[in-house]
């Protein structure tokens, strides 16, 4: 089935839900304690073909595999900053950056993730880190807002334009330097500009590695959602077409930063995430730095960003080395 035809099905369902829709949306307590389960939700999503969803009813989980490049392209060329570090872009010149034609850049970079169809909630939040944080119905990643460790660095924000090329495509994507692992800083409008209607609320379009789903900014009715409409990780309690006795939500926004999803509001395992995930190759960068990866995670602790320079002293190395070795963030 092509990605018109599915997407085509999947607004003429949201067209049939928005009909029947009844409104009994759980409060955040509520949402705590509540029973969720997203499984038909998730199998019944308008995922691309280059997507395959393994549902394990026994261990409560769907596994998503896809080739992580997006079902519905990308632009012809991209901004590539020549160093990744040297951040924020905005007022770098086009001498910084390299123009690269994505069809020879960009690389397949295969996404295999499993992730709870049982997801629960939690007062206590967990920071996204640099890296895939969830998957899209395309096929892509998901990434958090930021460019750096810090968290100082919002993609976009610092989107820059350089001879009508630009840094982040109008989906709100790019790869990272190396041309792997396209991802999403911001609503993926080329996806969300195929299934959503005006006056209705935004239909899934992901998943979140905590479980729970992910919409773009259109809430009952088609009202424009605003950070001000959620909590802290981007998300509140509320009927959307798929849930409708209300769920647990992450939405992502166009009104200012956080556009993305800084924190998980749900149990979630980061480091089970490993490399793949976009988080560092720490037996690598232990290597490079000659000594165990025991005493590099040590040293870096679990604070989100990391405190380079404590862990550079606690392992009598200097910071500039430290930061040379860690892999340059995930753009």
């Amino acid at each position: 089935m092509s990605n018109r035809t599915l997407y085509g099905t999947a607004a003429v369902a949201v067209l049939v839900a928005a009909a029947t829709l009844s409104f009994s949306a759980l409060n955040a307590q509520d949402s705590a304690s509540a029973s969720v389960n997203t499984a038909s939700a998730v199998e019944a999503a308008a995922w691309s073909d280059n997507v395959t969803i393994t549902m394990d009813t026994a261990a409560n989980t769907f596994r998503f595999e896809s080739d992580g490049i997006p079902s519905h392209g990308f632009a012809e060329k991209y901004l590539i900053p020549s160093d990744p570090t040297n951040q924020p872009f905005e007022d770098k010149p086009i001498e910084f950056f390299d123009i690269v034609n994505s069809a020879d850049y960009f690389k397949e970079s295969p996404v295999d993730t499993t992730i709870t169809t049982q997801p629960v909630y939690t007062d206590a939040v967990t920071d996204t880190s640099l890296g895939r944080i969830g998957v899209a119905l395309s096929g892509a990643q998901i990434f958090n807002d930021y460019e750096n460790f810090e968290r100082s660095v919002v993609a976009l924000d610092d989107q820059v334009v350089h001879d009508h090329v630009a840094f982040l495509d109008e989906c709100n994507g790019h790869t990272l330097v190396d041309g792997t692992e396209y991802h999403y800083h911001g609503i993926p409008v080329c996806i969300t500009e195929g299934l959503e209607q005006a006056d209705a609320h935004s239909v899934m379009i992901g998943v979140l590695e905590d479980g729970f789903p992910v919409y773009g900014n259109q809430g009952a009715g088609g009202a424009i959602v605003t950070n001000a409409d959620l909590d802290e990780c981007s998300g509140h309690v509320d009927v959307t077409p798929e849930f409708p006795e209300g769920i647990y939500h992450y939405h992502l926004t166009a009104d200012e930063a956080p556009y993305m999803i800084d924190c998980y509001h749900g149990e979630v395992e980061v480091a089970a995430m490993g490399p793949q995930g976009g988080a560092p190759d720490f037996g690598a960068v232990a290597t490079q730095l000659g000594v165990t990866q025991d005493a590099l995670m040590d040293a870096l602790g679990n604070a989100m960003p990391p405190d380079f320079a404590a862990a550079s002293e606690a392992m009598g190395i200097s910071e500039d080395v430290l930061r040379a070795a860690m892999p340059a963030p995930g753009q």
